[in-house]
């Protein structure tokens, strides 16, 4: 029987966590989206239809939920202008939401000025 040093038992285990060590850090570093232009959108929505971005907001309203879909709730963005935005979130994300929580929205600006959440992370 061969024996092999100590040393080259640890390189499969050692490469598995370099590998793994990288990959979190490169989702860990990914850039979020530009910041989110209130007043652009109060003015017209529609022009920033199929837009990504990010939004720091504080949760200040459940407006609807439907089991299944998702819910539509009324934040306030941090940082600017007293302005109410009304953004959906899809029941696929499982979050647990509640008023006066504050979240990082990365959102698409769908048809007809809607804010859909394709992440959020609680600030």
């Amino acid at each position: 029987m061969r024996r092999y040093p100590f040393h080259a038992a640890l390189r499969p285990l050692v490469y598995c966590l370099s590998l793994s060590l990288a990959l979190f850090a490169a989702g860990c570093a990914r850039q979020t989206g530009e910041p989110f232009p209130v007043a652009a959108y109060q003015n017209a929505p529609d022009n920033l239809q199929g837009n990504r971005y990010t939004l720091d907001a504080e949760i200040d309203a459940q407006l609807e939920w439907r089991e299944g879909t998702g819910r539509l709730i009324a934040v306030r963005p941090l940082g600017t202008e007293p302005a109410r935005l009304p953004v959906f979130i899809a029941d696929s994300l499982g979050a647990n939401l509640m008023v006066a929580q504050r979240y990082r929205l990365e959102l698409t600006v769908r048809r007809g000025g809607l804010l859909y959440v394709n992440a959020l992370r609680k600030l």
